[in-house]
């Protein structure tokens, strides 16, 4: 008898500790991987010249410091606030502010090409812990300021001498490993669909 209480108990403590969890890491409402329509939100290019590459270091899992510095640099320029820069994993990371409204810009390599991913950013503390504990990526809901950020981000990819052809996915798509339908562009208008 003494044994199923005990049992019993640690059955109850561990409910317990799952439902704690769960409250203490919602994920977000109202949110979810896919682009909100008409939208992408991944570009993805070439870019191999050493210039990309000049404030790398070797040991460093890091790439393409200088390149995404100037990348912040031109968006800044181009009136999109650069609110923090640093490293996420193994990429580069910048929240961007348009408007009022904030989204994370995260540029990495993988597999000789460029990934420039603009991603939904987490507000409160349970948001936040929810997505450094499942590491899930949110697309940003469709807005003026998304709009603007992608606009310029095309732009001034574009505007790279030392970038191969740009092409935009929908993010939903990209996590999927499907790569069978990239855009020219962010924005997807009634010729490109």
């Amino acid at each position: 008898m003494n044994g199923l209480l005990t049992t019993i108990a640690i059955l109850a403590a561990m409910g317990a500790i799952v439902v704690l969890f769960r409250l203490m890491v919602r994920p977000p409402r109202n949110l979810s991987c896919v682009d909100p329509p008409g939208l992408r939100t991944v570009a993805v290019f070439s870019g191999d010249g050493p210039e990309l590459f000049a404030d790398d270091k070797e040991d460093e899992p890091f790439v393409g410091v200088r390149f995404f510095a100037d990348l912040c640099g031109g968006l800044a320029a181009g009136g999109i606030e650069i609110a923090r820069r640093g490293h996420l994993q193994y990429a580069q990371q910048a929240i961007c502010v348009a408007g009022q409204e904030r989204f994370s810009l995260v540029l990495e390599r993988v597999e000789e090409r460029w990934v420039a991913s603009v991603e939904w950013v987490p507000e409160t503390a349970a948001q936040r812990r929810h997505v450094s504990l499942t590491h899930e990526v949110f697309a940003p809901p469709d807005s003026p300021g998304l709009r603007r950020l992608l606009a310029a981000l095309d732009a001034r990819l574009r505007a790279h001498p030392g970038l191969g052809p740009v092409r935009w996915h929908r993010k939903e798509r990209w996590l999927a490993e499907d790569t069978s339908d990239p855009g020219d562009g962010p924005v997807e208008t009634d010729e490109s669909r």
